[in-house]
């Protein structure tokens, strides 16, 4: 193809193409265009390019690791957090020692009297979602504690309690329902449910014990044969979670994570010494040791292996004798490990 480009000089005028001045210049130049050999550009896509995911994967069931600043098991986030073998046996019971134990956040220790699935023991806790969803622990989630114990016997003397607390660095346990009594003797399941807080560290707590014993101000029962076992679990935050959750109880002074108290922190120091004391029995009493029943009022004993609840000893209990007077609490007064524990009855 020919193209033309032209250039016109002139002196004065006005503008033209072509001028014809005295003193006017008119100049063309031809020249030859090949066609292109190229095809022309695509013209740019209509339709929307595919959006980025908005959110991860699910992190799927997770198995807890120890960690040695909670001294306790521990989950990162995940649909479920299996404790694993990490809470199997009971203290330092014979052919059950405890791996880490006693996998607690704070005061709480194990019985270490008798033996492996002969006695009492936790062997593992996991929580999930009680909806067998696979999406991560959120707040606000419906969650179930999932505890497989060892019961003594036909498992009529050993009982459950289980506990949750919001912030695993600083734990103040909230108790989930009633006490629970063992299904059966040997290795048995137990469930409990509740709603997660707010809070991205959060712990779970499975308190077995034989009696059925108050707890002590680290909520949890320890005696001989008695197990206490934490799990700490990673919570994702939910907007919704503040209005689902559970309302937090207040905060004592007293309680399990830090005694400010002076006073408290003597009675607290003398309650873990009478709890560690009551490990050192060797042999299984029955619950209670009651002897002849004393139904007149005043300060009451019973010898038994656990400490009873007061109102227990007030109904059952004994006067003063030269066994048990309100002199000698604690003092042995059978065999297995039985002591005297005393209450104030009208």
């Amino acid at each position: 193809t020919k193209r033309t480009f032209g250039s016109n000089f002139r002196y004065n005028g006005s503008p033209s193409t072509c001028s014809n001045g005295n003193y006017d210049d008119h100049d063309d130049l031809i020249f030859t265009v090949k066609e292109s050999v190229n095809p022309p550009p695509t013209s740019a896509p209509t339709s929307p390019p595919t959006p980025m995911p908005t959110n991860k994967e699910p992190s799927g069931p997770q198995t807890a690791s120890y960690d040695a600043d909670l001294e306790a098991p521990k989950c990162s986030f995940g649909s479920s957090c299996d404790a694993g073998a990490l809470l199997n046996g009971r203290g330092t019971i014979t052919n059950g020692v405890e791996p880490n134990q006693p996998n607690t956040l704070g005061l709480c220790t194990d019985g270490n009297s008798g033996s492996y699935h002969s006695d009492e023991s936790i062997d593992n806790i996991v929580v999930s979602q009680a909806s067998g969803g696979l999406h991560d622990l959120t707040e606000g989630d419906l969650v179930t504690i999932t505890a497989t114990v060892y019961c003594y016997s036909d498992g009529s003397d050993d009982n459950i309690d289980f506990y949750y607390a919001s912030d695993a660095t600083n734990p103040v346990w909230t108790q989930i329902g009633e006490r629970q009594p063992c299904p059966d003797g040997g290795a048995q399941t137990v469930t409990a449910s509740f709603t997660l807080p707010q809070g991205s560290l959060q712990a779970v707590r499975v308190n077995l014990m034989y009696g059925s014993s108050s707890p002590s101000v680290y909520s949890c029962v320890t005696g001989s044969y008695d197990d206490t076992d934490d799990l700490v679990i990673s919570v994702k935050p939910s907007a919704l979670a503040a209005a689902a959750a559970a309302v937090s109880p207040s905060k004592n002074d007293d309680v399990q994570g830090g005694i400010v108290d002076g006073g408290k922190d003597v009675v607290a120091d003398t309650k873990k010494k009478e709890l560690m004391d009551k490990n050192n029995s060797t042999s299984k009493p029955k619950v209670n040791g009651k002897g002849n029943s004393n139904k007149s009022g005043g300060d009451k004993y019973v010898c038994s292996k656990g400490k009873p609840f007061a109102s227990t000893i007030c109904a059952d209990g004994l006067a003063a004798d030269e066994i048990c007077s309100p002199d000698n609490v604690g003092r042995s007064c059978g065999s297995g490990g039985r002591k005297c524990w005393w209450a104030e009855c009208d």
